[in-house]
């Protein structure tokens, strides 16, 4: 599966398409793993890099023109329009078969192919990583995009603008982490999902909204609910000392698998992750935990949560069946 790189294409583009359809136009100048490219400069990049593809695919002469360098918005449909575009040519008679002229020399259709979907797999990591995004990608396209990169991008792809020396990847890193680490990013913590727990002061938040008698503050990018069901509303009264680790003893990774969203009424509490990586919440804080957490109460609190229903059911029901067990 994914062996051929349409197949690879036809799953990356619309991914990074729906993706970029969430992004907030005021995320646009945040920066990105990519080295110097903000979120805008990596959709330049990638409308006029797969405008330029698709002509080469399809024996025509790239076009000179750039994508914009202002919007004003999140260019989404200029980006669905490149990406179907791309997919359209790189699927086309012949395509596969031709051989084009490009900024890193002459190729068949094919190796070309494989190279943008490598270069849009991890692009998408990029965007993801930059939003706070989930980018749940099938670990099998992961391998078969790899096994092309091993042996594809060498030292003399690296000293051109594509590629950089690839880093090291954490050792817990997931597929697409270490694919992003070989072309050349280095997977810095708050790039990663374990380590975008976000809390923040209610009075810190942006404001939106500021009229007489009303005030609307809001953050974009606060975690990702995309994949689960129903939403359970809950209220904890936790006890200082309190710490549910060892109720969470034989699930994954002995944590609780379940993300939450949730405001601090009162107290102190201190959240551990995979890896050992700690986020403390305090009064008057809204605060997003990603799944593979455990909780230490430092002083008395109160919480208020929002979690997915059919995860932190099962969470729960496990710790009730180890203090039943005890």
């Amino acid at each position: 599966m994914y062996t051929q790189p349409t197949e690879q294409l036809e799953y990356i583009l619309p991914k990074i398409t729906d993706l970029v359809d969430r992004i907030a136009a005021d995320r646009l100048d945040d920066p990105t793993p990519c080295d110097q490219f903000t979120i805008h400069d990596i959709l330049d990049h990638m409308i006029a890099g797969g405008s330029a593809f698709a002509a080469l695919l399809r024996g025509d002469e790239p076009s000179t023109t750039s994508a914009p360098a202002a919007y004003g918005r999140v260019p989404a449909a200029e980006f669905r329009a490149a990406m179907d575009d791309l997919l359209d040519a790189a699927t086309s008679a012949g395509a596969m078969q031709r051989t084009v002229s490009t900024p890193m020399g002459e190729m068949d259709g094919e190796t070309l192919a494989r190279l943008v979907a490598l270069d849009g797999l991890v692009h998408g990591w990029d965007l993801a990583s930059a939003t706070g995004e989930r980018y749940d990608v099938d670990a099998e396209l992961v391998a078969a995009v790899r096994e092309f990169a091993d042996a594809a991008v060498t030292e003399e792809l690296r000293a051109g603008d594509m590629f950089e020396s690839a880093t090291e990847a954490p050792v817990d890193a997931s597929s697409i982490e270490e694919l992003a680490a070989f072309s050349g990013r280095t997977v810095e913590p708050r790039w990663r999902p374990a380590e975008r727990a976000m809390h923040l002061d209610k009075c810190g938040l942006p404001v939106k909204i500021d009229v007489p008698g009303a005030v609307a503050r809001q953050v974009t990018g606060f975690g990702d609910a995309t994949g689960y069901g129903a939403i359970a509303g809950e209220y904890f009264s936790l006890g200082a000392g309190t710490d549910i680790a060892p109720l969470l003893e034989g699930l994954e990774h002995d944590t609780c698998h379940a993300p939450h969203w949730g405001y601090m009424i009162a107290g102190e509490v201190v959240v551990t992750f995979v890896g050992g990586d700690e986020s403390t919440c305090v009064t008057g804080e809204i605060f997003y935990w990603p799944p593979g957490h455990s909780v230490r109460v430092v002083d008395d609190a109160e919480v208020i949560l929002f979690s997915p229903q059919h995860e932190h059911v099962a969470v729960l029901d496990h710790m009730l069946g180890v203090m039943a067990a005890a």
